[in-house]
């Protein structure tokens, strides 16, 4: 009887244990799938992020209910540069003739988006270029070139504050590089660009106008303070755009595969600024010490052909030999000649320099895409002497620093 008591309880006892077990496995199931399940949803109903297709491309976050989105896009260009100069038959320094080298030109990202509503949006760029333009000032290193938010006022007008482009010329529109103008970058708006400063700015789009105008800090050039005895004290700059017969869309990048569009736009810009005598002046420097005058641009899109022409009347521009007024003109041509092959051409004029003419010329090619462009062209000053404000071998054109014959220039460019 003991015997049979025994082995009564010890199998009371393993069940008793195996329920248990079997009721514990079950309850932390239960738990694992409860949380699984808050966490998809989450995922499936608050928040969504991935890659953006199609051509514009760009890794995206963005939440369900439209409070907050953002895209993350970038850009490399890498290159080949070989630049000829006239010189002496025997220079002071090795090489100052011929002069030739690889570089990774620009390294671009850019984080844009909105954030409690539609109205509200922002763009901050962190780039990197082994030569100094318009909008990178400072060659070398990881900067924030663009970082500004926007607030919508209504469907057509927003106010901007932050670091922005200077509404001026045509260039002003984009964050440039390699966007607008089939070269690479506008010869035009390198002698003459006012280029991108801290200040607040106003902006309009209607149906066939668009005006932009704003007040800004010391041009072209960085400054710890906002009134120092090297700044300009104030600018005052404003665009007014007119067009007829195609969307502003479809001026968003006029060196594009694919853009078939058929319209003219009429664009005009003025800018105004304090200057100081303490300033730093050219030659040698990005800064203008009182930068002012006008601008007035032509394009005119025929399907896939784009036609540029531009002119400028400006004080103390960076092209400049020395301060004064100055007149300018840029002509500048593209048209796609197959689904894929762009060439171009580009010619600017700038008065009372050593060297008045600079042209480019040369072709792009998209791989299937505008993410992926390779870029080959010559640049030629016409005329002999130091070519001012343009930047040597090491970035900028591509044109060596005096008395240059051409230089050529074998460029890669992908968007991601």
């Amino acid at each position: 009887m003991r015997a049979d008591l025994r082995a009564i309880r010890a199998q009371v006892q393993d069940g008793w244990l195996d329920e248990e077990r079997a009721r514990q496995v079950r309850a932390v199931v239960q738990d694992a799938l409860a949380d699984s399940a808050t966490r998809t949803s989450f995922l499936e109903k608050e928040w969504d992020a991935g890659y953006a297709g199609g051509e514009d491309g760009g890794a995206y976050f963005r939440a369900r209910d439209g409070s907050a989105t953002m895209l993350v896009s970038g850009m490399v260009q890498s290159r080949f540069v070989a630049a000829s100069a006239y010189g002496p038959d025997t220079p002071t320094r090795p090489q100052a003739n011929s002069r030739w080298g690889f570089e990774t030109k620009t390294i671009f990202v850019a984080f844009a988006g909105q954030v409690v509503d539609p109205s509200v949006t922002y763009v901050a760029v962190i780039a990197y270029t082994s030569q100094t333009n318009r909008f990178i000032v400072v060659p070398g290193v990881y900067r924030v070139p663009y970082a500004s938010i926007r607030k919508g006022l209504d469907e057509r007008t927003g106010i901007s504050v932050g670091l922005l482009n200077v509404p001026w010329d045509l260039e002003s529109d984009y964050l440039g590089m390699s966007t607008l103008t089939a070269g690479d970058y506008s010869i035009f708006n390198y002698r003459f660009g006012a280029g991108k400063n801290p200040g607040a700015l106003v902006d309009y789009t209607g149906d066939f106008l668009r005006v932009k105008a704003g007040a800004f800090n010391q041009l072209g050039a960085v400054s710890p303070q906002w009134d120092g005895a090297s700044n300009l004290s104030f600018c005052v700059a404003a665009r007014a755009e007119a067009k007829w017969g195609v969307d502003w869309n479809a001026i968003g990048a006029m060196s594009r595969p694919g853009r078939d569009a058929l319209g003219v736009v009429l664009g005009l810009g003025a800018c105004m600024s304090n200057g100081r005598a303490q300033n730093p002046q050219p030659p040698g420097s990005l800064a203008t010490p009182s930068a002012q005058g006008f601008t007035a641009d032509a394009r005119v899109l025929l399907h896939r052909t784009a036609l540029i022409a531009q002119y400028a009347y400006m004080r103390d521009p960076v092209g400049g030999p020395e301060l004064g007024w100055y007149q300018g003109i840029n002509l500048q041509a593209s048209s796609f000649v197959g689904p894929d092959i762009e060439p171009f051409v580009e010619a600017c004029w700038m008065g009372d320099v050593p060297v008045e003419w600079i042209a480019q010329a040369g072709l792009n090619w998209y791989a299937g895409s505008h993410r992926v462009k390779v870029t080959l062209k010559s640049v030629v000053p016409f005329g002999g002497g130091n070519v001012n404000g343009i930047r040597s071998i090491a970035g900028g054109l591509g044109i060596a620093a005096l008395d240059n014959n051409a230089s050529f220039v074998a460029q890669m460019q992908v968007k991601f």
